[in-house]
C-alpha cells in the first residue's frame, strides 16, 4: 500500500511526464481495439460521463472552497512571507514608511510592489487587525479571479466547457500548493490578470480600454514582471480595437502603477527602485531550469492542443501569429525569471488563465467534439485531452491534500503562540517588544505569529524574510541597526525558547549565517534573558552596558591603570 502512495505521489510531482506515458497508453490502445468501435464508444461515453464531469468539478470547487475557509479561520500563517506582509501592511497604514532607505535603521521592506500591502491594509482596517482578516483580500481576489475567469470563456466556448475549463484552473491552482490563497501578492496577481482577460475581449472599447488598464497597473503594483502576463492581453486589446487603443490603456497603466508612490507619503518610488536594484544581484538558479519548463509545458496542453489541431486557426479567425508570438514569449521569459532564488513555481501561476483563455480563443468552432470525438488521424488530440484531465485531477488533489496537511503541522502551535504573546503584551504594556529569531529553522515557525505585535502598535525594526533577502544580495546590516542596541529603542526581544539568539542561517545557497558574529555580540552585550515563557525567551535591554563601555574606555585612557 506506502509503494502505490509513494507511486502516486510521484505522478502528482511530474505531471508532464504523466501525461506523456497516459498519452503513449492512449496510442497503444487505438492500435488494440478496433477504430469502428472506439468511435462509437467515444459517442456514448461523451454523452453519459458528461454529467459525472459536472458532479466532480462542483466537488472540485467545494474541496477548494472548504480548503480556502478552513484556512481563513485558522489562527495561523502556513508560509513565512505572510507574517511579513501582514505587519508592514499595518505598519504602513499606521504612518510608517513601506520602503526604507537601504541604510535605515529598520530592515524590514521586500520586493513586492506595493499593491498587495495596500489591498491588506484596507482588509486590515475595515475588520480591524487580525489574522483573518489580513487573509481575507486574498482569498476575496483568488475568487473573483475565478468568476472572471469563467466569464471570458464564456465568450468563445459553451457554459459547460468554461465551468470545466475553471475547474480545470482550480486543480492548476492547487498544483502549486496553497500559493494562490496565502497573504502574498499571488491571489491579487491572478484577479488582475483576469481582469484584463476579461476587459481586453470586451466589444466595447472604452470599457476594454479602461480595464486592460486597470489590470495592467494592478498586476504590476503587485510584481514588476507582471507585465509579461499581460502581453497576449495588450495583443488581444490591438487585435479587438486597434493600436490606439493599446497605447491608450499602456499610458493608463502607467499612471496606476504610479498613483501608490504619487499619492501616499509612505511610499517612496526611489526607495522602492533601490530595492529592485539590490535584489537584482541574487542571480538565477539554472539547476531550477527542466523542473520549471517542464510544468510550464504542462500548464500550456491547454493551448497547444487547439494550436496544432487542424483548421483550429481558420475557425478562430481572430487569432493572429503576434498574439502566438506574444503568449510564447511571455511564457518563455517568465520560465527566466522563475529560476531566480524564492521565486520558483508560483511564478507560473497567472500563466493558467492566459492559458486556458488562449485555448478557448482557438478552439474549433464545433467545440469540445471536435476533440473527445476526432477522426481516427486525429486520435492524438483525443489522448491528450484526457491524460491532461486525468493528471491535472491527480495532482491537483494530492498536492491540495498533502499541502493542507503541511498546513496543519505548521499551524499547530499557532494558536498556543497568540496567547503567549497576547499574555507577553498583557504582562509587559510599558515596553516596547519586537520578535528575534534563534537558530534552529524547526524553530522558526513560532515566530509566524509576529504580526500581532505590530497589531498591537509595537514598533517594527526588523523582519528576518527582508534580511535574508538583502543578506543573499550581499548587502551588510547597517551600522544604524546596530546603534538601536544601544538606545534601546527595543527593551524586550521574543526569541524561541531555548535557542541562541539570532543564529539562523539564510534559507538561500551558500546559507551563510543572516547575521554576523558582530551583530549577535553587539546584542548580547546590550541584552540578558530575564524571562521565559510557554514559547519564548525574553531578552531584556539593559541601560546600564553602554555605562559599562564608556567605564571601560575611560579606564584604558586613564594613565593610573597603565
Amino acid at each position: 500500500m506506502r509503494m502505490l502512495v509513494d507511486f502516486i505521489i510521484l505522478c502528482s510531482q511530474h505531471p508532464l511526464y504523466t501525461t506523456a506515458v497516459l498519452l503513449v497508453l492512449w496510442m497503444v490502445s487505438c492500435r488494440v481495439i478496433p477504430k469502428t468501435f472506439t468511435g462509437d464508444l467515444n459517442e456514448r461515453f461523451w454523452k453519459r460521463i458528461r454529467p459525472l464531469l459536472v458532479l466532480v468539478s462542483v466537488g472540485v470547487f467545494l474541496s477548494f472552497l472548504a480548503n480556502c475557509l478552513w484556512y481563513l479561520n485558522h489562527a495561523g500563517y502556513t508560509s513565512d512571507v505572510e507574517p511579513m506582509v501582514a505587519a508592514v501592511s499595518w505598519w504602513v497604514r499606521s504612518g510608517g514608511e513601506l520602503y526604507h532607505a537601504p541604510d535605515a535603521a529598520q530592515q524590514y521592506s521586500v520586493l513586492y510592489g506595493p499593491g498587495v500591502y495596500l489591498a491588506t491594509a484596507f482588509y486590515l482596517d475595515l475588520l480591524g487587525p487580525t489574522v483573518l482578516a489580513s487573509k481575507l483580500g486574498a482569498l476575496l481576489a483568488l475568487y473573483g479571479s475565478l468568476a472572471m475567469l469563467f466569464l471570458t470563456l464564456r465568450r468563445w466556448v459553451s457554459n459547460s466547457l468554461a465551468f470545466g475549463m475553471t475547474t480545470i484552473a482550480v486543480l492548476l491552482y492547487w498544483n502549486c500548493g496553497n500559493a494562490a490563497m496565502l497573504v502574498r501578492p499571488d491571489a491579487y496577481l491572478l484577479a488582475a490578470v483576469c481582469l484584463g482577460l476579461y476587459s481586453a475581449g470586451s466589444p466595447r472599447r472604452v470599457l476594454a480600454v479602461l480595464g486592460a488598464a486597470l489590470g495592467l497597473g494592478l498586476a504590476v503594483n503587485q510584481k514588476l514582471h507582471a507585465v509579461l502576463y499581460l502581453l497576449p492581453i495588450l495583443t488581444v486589446l490591438d487585435r479587438q480595437h486597434g493600436w490606439r487603443a493599446t497605447l491608450t490603456a499602456l499610458g493608463l497603466g502607467g499612471v496606476v502603477i504610479l498613483l501608490p508612490f504619487v499619492l501616499h507619503d509612505g511610499i517612496s518610488l526611489t526607495h522602492y527602485m533601490n530595492w529592485l536594484f539590490i535584489t537584482a544581484h541574487h542571480g538565477l538558479r539554472f539547476e531550477d531550469l527542466p523542473h520549471l519548463m517542464s510544468r510550464a509545458l504542462f500548464y500550456a496542453i491547454p493551448a497547444l492542443v487547439p494550436m496544432f489541431a487542424h483548421q483550429a486557426s481558420a475557425n478562430r479567425a481572430g487569432v493572429r501569429p503576434q498574439f502566438i508570438l506574444s503568449w510564447a514569449v511571455g511564457n518563455l521569459l517568465v520560465v527566466f525569471l522563475a529560476m531566480k532564488p524564492g521565486a520558483g513555481q508560483v511564478h507560473l501561476l497567472p500563466l493558467i488563465p492566459v492559458n486556458l483563455v488562449f485555448a478557448a480563443r482557438l478552439w474549433p468552432a464545433e467545440g469540445i467534439r471536435g476533440f473527445l470525438i476526432p477522426e481516427a488521424k486525429a486520435s492524438w488530440r483525443h489522448g491528450l485531452v484526457g491524460a491532461f484531465i486525468v493528471t491535472a485531477m491527480l495532482s491537483g488533489v494530492v498536492s491540495g491534500y498533502r499541502s493542507a496537511r503541511m498546513a496543519s503541522s505548521l499551524m499547530q502551535d499557532a494558536p498556543g503562540i497568540t496567547e503567549d504573546i497576547r499574555r507577553i503584551l498583557t504582562v509587559y504594556a510599558d515596553r516596547d517588544i519586537a520578535m528575534g529569531c534563534g537558530g534552529d529553522n524547526q524553530f522558526f515557525h513560532w515566530t509566524s505569529q509576529r504580526s500581532l505585535l505590530t497589531f498591537a502598535g509595537e514598533p517594527l525594526l526588523i523582519d528576518i524574510i527582508s534580511l535574508m533577502d538583502s543578506r543573499r544580495a550581499h548587502k551588510p546590516i547597517p551600522s544604524a541597526t546596530y546603534d538601536v542596541f544601544d538606545t534601546g529603542m527595543i527593551d524586550l526581544w521574543l526569541i524561541p525558547k531555548g535557542q541562541e539568539p539570532f543564529a539562523i542561517a539564510n534559507w538561500y545557497a551558500p546559507h551563510d549565517p543572516v547575521f554576523p558574529d558582530d551583530f549577535r555580540e553587539h546584542f548580547v552585550a546590550h541584552y540578558s534573558r530575564e524571562g521565559q515563557t510557554e514559547y519564548f525567551d525574553l531578552w531584556g535591554w539593559d541601560p546600564t552596558a553602554g555605562l559599562d563601555a564608556i567605564r571601560i574606555e575611560a579606564g584604558r585612557a586613564d594613565p593610573s591603570h597603565r
